[in-house]
């Protein structure tokens, strides 16, 4: 399978992608799928790997799920600028063999000191999908058709939360936890030979022009120093997590992400010529554009990535389902998610070609979605099962369909930098999630309920979406080839 431009079709004025194009939005679908079946095992697992490690606290197992998405943070930036050079073919295929061996390792950790080793090897390689894909779908597909092509793609992030549920519970009421992680984390291996073989050719070379190569040497040497200076000081309070825990090392990734942002800003434009990563770095902050979108990522982070990961303890803990009926039952909500990807991004797409702008068309959608995620609000004064069940998907639904539409925005802050601000983005908001798990399991053990939580959470997306409405057509988006200085 080789990529093809866009044309246009006989029978209408909007370009269309061809069918390959759509084939590789498949096969990343697939690719996203693995992503979820891998990294929300542990949340399903909860029960039996706090007791096989001895966890005392939904607070310290919040931790847990938060060692993937801390290292999945921090290399979301340097992913999203090596994706925008690097060979993709190539690229996608070594990062899903990387998660998918962290996976497959966490079926033999002997102690809890290496099960968050796993899981940080498990960020590390998951950090490279969203900003790979959507820089794929970014250039293969016309505007109009990236809401549907990043819907089909996201999608398999719903699918991988409503399959694992089933795969994992039946596995490991079978034949043990561990077992669970063996059997995903092999899959994988079987996506990458499925990649090699059908996806031919260099994908960067029929997607875009090569980015000039330069390095750090043409920068002041002050201006270096501000930036090797803040990595050192990250790495040092990052290191003070050997002393005080895990929120040390939270503090220092954090420095890390947001740092270099900090002194992109202050720092004179024509001081970050000669460097392609500084002027990229440099070129974003100052689109107001960019920093509409941090505001949408970091709330509909928070918003999902608590769905995702304490919908099974929700109903096992608040509802009283055992072990394997709660996990089932967790597939209800998913499965709506997965509609909502597919809907949310076929109803932008509709409106597009009804001859509303693309951009109008996407902020509609996650409009009609918000009253859906708002019923977060209720959830925790549902009075029955079969309530809350309902609740839960008329959310999930809500947070897919915006999500996807989201992504289609983050393709419009820059073409040229498109993989760094994706990347970005990503750090921002998962950085954010992280932080997030360790607190709802803390609200959990100290409330007795996850009802403050789901408040939270639907209401956050909020914030984004005014931002979006209030920003996003009065902002002047900056241009790629636009020189800084």
């Amino acid at each position: 399978m080789s990529v093809r431009s866009v044309h246009k079709a006989a029978d209408s004025n909007l370009p269309r992608a061809d069918s390959r194009a759509w084939g590789v939005c498949w096969l990343m679908f697939a690719a996203t799928v693995l992503t979820y079946v891998d990294r929300q095992a542990v949340a399903l697992l909860r029960d039996p790997i706090k007791e096989d490690f001895g966890i005392g606290s939904n607070a310290e197992f919040g931790w847990v799920i938060a060692a993937f998405y801390l290292p999945y943070a921090l290399l979301q930036v340097p992913a999203g600028y090596l994706v925008d050079r690097w060979d993709l073919r190539r690229t996608y295929a070594l990062a899903v063999a990387w998660w998918s061996m962290a996976a497959t390792l966490t079926a033999f950790v002997p102690e809890l000191g290496f099960l968050f080793a796993c899981r940080v090897l498990l960020g590390i390689g998951e950090s490279f999908n969203w900003p790979v894909a959507l820089k794929v779908t970014g250039r293969i597909l016309p505007p109009a058709d990236r809401g549907l092509g990043n819907g089909i793609f996201n999608s398999g992030a719903a699918v991988g939360a409503l399959i694992t549920p089933a795969i994992v519970t039946y596995l490991a009421t079978r034949f043990g936890w561990r077992s669970s992680y063996a059997v995903v984390g092999s899959a994988g291996f079987v996506w990458v030979l499925c990649w090699l073989v059908l996806v031919r050719g260099e994908l960067r070379s029929a997607m875009a022009p090569r980015v000039e190569k330069t390095d750090s040497t043409g920068l002041p040497i002050w201006v270096i120093a501000a930036f090797l200076g803040n990595g050192l000081a990250a790495s040092g309070v990052a290191a003070l997590g050997f002393l005080h825990g895990q929120p040390a090392i939270q503090a220092g990734i954090a420095l890390a992400i947001v740092g270099p942002l900090v002194i992109a800003a202050v720092i004179p434009s024509k001081d970050l010529v000669g460097a392609s990563w500084a002027e990229g770095l440099g070129r974003i902050v100052r689109t107001p554009r960019f920093w509409i979108l941090v505001v949408v990522s970091v709330s509909i982070n928070i918003c999902w990535h608590v769905q995702l990961n304490w919908v099974p303890s929700y109903l096992h803990d608040d509802r009283g389902l055992k072990f394997a009926a709660g996990n089932y039952f967790s597939i209800i909500p998913f499965l709506a998610a997965d509609m909502g990807n597919l809907g949310g991004g076929w109803f932008s797409r509709r409106l597009a070609a009804a001859g509303r702008p693309a951009g109008r068309a996407r902020l509609i959608v996650m409009s009609i979605a918000m009253p859906m995620i708002l019923v977060g609000l209720g959830i925790g004064m549902a009075g029955d099962l079969p309530t809350s069940l309902v609740l839960l998907a008329a959310m999930a639904f809500g947070t897919a369909a915006y999500m996807a539409n989201y992504f289609a925005f983050t393709q419009e802050v820059s073409d040229r930098h498109t993989g760094l601000v994706v990347g970005y983005l990503g750090a921002l908001g998962n950085l954010a999630a992280a932080g997030f798990q360790p607190i709802t399991g803390l609200v959990k053990d100290q409330t007795g309920s996850y009802a403050i939580v789901f408040a939270i959470i639907g209401l956050a997306p909020l914030l984004g979406l005014v931002a979006l409405a209030v920003g996003w057509g009065s902002s002047r988006q900056a241009k790629s080839d636009v020189e800084l200085g």
